[in-house]
């Protein structure tokens, strides 16, 4: 399998002019741009992808043999 790639480059290229927590969040590992992302979304949107992201781990659940129970 190939390792990950490393967007942190590009990350911080686009954000040259970000402040210097917003650039140490890149170097952390933080996905800004899919932090802007969700920012730009509505409380009922972001309910939503929450509501769908259950459903997919509920489907995965179903799925396996030995199943964590719900907490």
């Amino acid at each position: 399998m190939d390792a990950p790639v490393d967007l942190r480059p590009l990350l911080r290229e686009a954000h040259a002019d970000a402040d210097p927590e917003t650039l140490q969040a890149i170097d952390d590992g933080l996905d800004v741009a899919e932090l802007e992302r969700n920012l730009t979304l509505t409380v009922e949107e972001r309910i939503l992808q929450m509501d769908e992201m259950l459903a997919f781990l509920a489907s995965l659940r179903a799925g396996m043999p030995h199943a964590p129970a719900e907490r």
